[in-house]
């Protein structure tokens, strides 16, 4: 299992998966009436998944790691009545007072200097909750990670690397770290709260988006992730739900775990990792790849909102891998000719060959017949207005969320327990606290 995605092996010496699981909005319902079963219940899946452990303490284990994965509002009601009684002794003794990066500032941020809202998601390491900053009323996105849950899946470094490139990166479309800060078991990254909601949240609802819609948020992506290239960094995790929009209907580039520096042409990574369904041919040859991976997301992500599903998409992980490699790329008929064109641009096969893999980078694209209404100094600027708004609270103050998902929102707020680390493992995040620049000084 990794994250939220469950693959599974006819047989044990099977080294590569028969198919994957996509546990995200899904449940796990324990079968009484047979024996060590439960099933996976999801309204996206084909089907409804039963498992039979080996025994009652295996099917427990499953269980009860399903569940944390998928990390709904049953992990609060694992927690023992004695392990809360012990998380508020130890909350009342330890400090969550981090000294800040800024040296001409001893105040100290921590999560007392904030008010809990709204649950707005949930991943494997924890959750994000929109909350407000009590001295000034700003209003943000608090991102939650348990450190126990980081260092038993080896993301440590990963996520020090997301909190890194936030530190250091600065545009209209990709989102804003203000603070980090850590306690004894969990690590908080303060960011802007994007109230438009994801972009997967929208896409749910319509299925598909306009050309025009589909356009102008690719447009924006384009200037995000070409910002990201000229620093040497590649993203490598682009997809719907890791495009937030704003209030006024911008995008904006959100969860940076699998981005990673220093990558030039004469410098690659090898590390297979991203989401199935965008992963491009060179990661899945496992062969190298560089900033190239960036543009054949965003080829599989406009395709996805023109069409209402990635070009080669299969629940069957094996036969997906091979669609990717192998199956000629479809259009249907109402996909206009300078977006077939563009889609086969960055869908080229041939990473050197694909649009965007030259020199100029993000230019190439930009360049493109598909985008010759865009004039790119305004909608760098946020002076063209985008074609949708999303809904919003009357109050920016409220405790509600509408553009994010009810399984989320109506989830109880809380600061739930977490496993204190040992001190050696804490040593690992000795750097991680962090002030940036306020939104009011913007």
């Amino acid at each position: 299992m990794v994250g939220t995605r469950l693959f599974y092996y006819k047989t044990q010496k099977q080294k590569t998966p028969t198919g994957v699981i996509l546990l995200k909005n899904c449940r796990i319902e324990e079968d009484v009436q047979k024996k060590y079963t439960f099933k996976i219940i999801g309204k996206h899946l084909k089907r409804t998944y039963e498992i039979q452990a080996k025994s009652e303490a295996d099917c427990e284990n499953w269980v009860r790691e399903l569940r944390r994965a998928i990390a709904d509002d049953k992990h609060e009601k694992m927690v023992t009545k004695e392990d809360a009684e012990e998380a508020a002794k130890e909350k009342k003794q330890e400090s969550t007072q981090i000294v800040n990066t800024d040296k001409k500032s001893t105040k100290k941020i921590s999560l007392d200097d904030f008010e809990l809202l709204c649950v707005i998601g949930r991943g494997s390491f924890g959750k994000v909750m929109k909350v407000r900053k009590k001295d000034t009323k700003e209003i943000f996105a608090m991102k939650i990670l348990a450190k126990d849950m980081l260092i038993k899946q080896n993301m440590v470094a990963y996520t020090k690397s997301e909190k890194n490139i936030l530190q250091m990166v600065e545009h209209p479309f990709i989102v804003q770290l203000r603070y980090a800060f850590q306690t004894d078991s969990k690590l908080y990254l303060v960011l802007d709260f994007l109230s438009g909601g994801e972009l997967f949240f929208h896409l749910s609802k319509e299925v598909k988006f306009s050309v025009d819609r589909a356009r102008f948020y690719t447009a924006e992506l384009v200037l995000a992730i070409g910002h990201l290239h000229s620093k040497d960094i590649i993203y490598r995790d682009l997809k719907p739900e890791n495009v937030v929009l704003d209030s006024k209907g911008h995008v904006c580039l959100t969860d940076f775990g699998l981005a990673k520096k220093d990558i030039t042409s004469s410098n690659q990574t090898h590390t297979f990792c991203g989401t199935p369904e965008y992963l491009a041919p060179e990661i899945i040859k496992g062969k190298g790849h560089g900033k190239p991976v960036d543009w054949w997301s965003l080829g599989i992500l406009l395709y996805e909102m023109l069409v209402g599903l990635p070009p080669f998409y299969s629940e069957n992980m094996n036969e997906m891998y091979e669609l990717i490699l192998k199956a000629p790329l479809k259009f249907p008929s109402f996909v206009p000719p300078d977006a077939q064109s563009l889609l086969r641009g960055l869908l080229e096969r041939d990473e050197t060959k694909r649009l965007g893999s030259g020199p100029s980078d993000a230019k190439e694209i930009m360049q493109h017949p598909f985008f010759a209404s865009i004039d790119w100094e305004k909608l760098f600027k946020k002076e063209i207005d985008p074609p949708f708004v999303p809904e919003s609270s009357k109050d920016d103050d409220e405790t509600t969320a509408r553009n994010f998902d009810q399984e989320f929102t109506s989830e109880k707020v809380v600061d739930s327990f977490a496993v204190n680390v040992k001190e050696e493992q804490n040593a690992t995040f000795s750097d991680f606290s962090y002030t940036g620049k306020s939104q009011l000084q913007e």
